[in-house]
């Protein structure tokens, strides 16, 4: 099965962010090009934290919802050094909440 794209908006991808909890995370995956913390992190807790103090400090690049092999994983690229990755089980009411539509 291919992918499925969700193209997010930078202002409607902070909102997703902040409510991305109540969803379900079953991962959560930071890469900083400029730090090496985001390798330290152990919990999903600290890298969902770590990974939002980044969020108020940068600019969004780019937002997706990617659904692929029945994950929902939420991709924010900032500034071309950063990556942040939360894998979430209930992707589908986050689509249907967010109003995302395909691209």
């Amino acid at each position: 099965m291919n992918p499925v794209i969700y193209p997010v908006d930078p202002e409607k991808a902070l909102d997703i962010f902040n409510a991305i909890a109540r969803y379900g995370i079953v991962r959560v995956d930071v890469e900083n090009a400029a730090s090496i913390l985001d390798d330290m992190l152990g919990s999903e807790g600290e890298k969902l934290r770590y990974a939002r103090r980044i969020l108020d400090n940068g600019n969004i690049d780019k937002a997706v919802l990617v659904l692929r092999e029945g994950e929902g994983i939420f991709i924010i690229k900032m500034e071309n050094v950063v990556e942040i990755r939360v894998t979430v089980r209930d992707y589908s009411r986050l689509i249907e909440e967010f109003a995302l539509n395909q691209g």
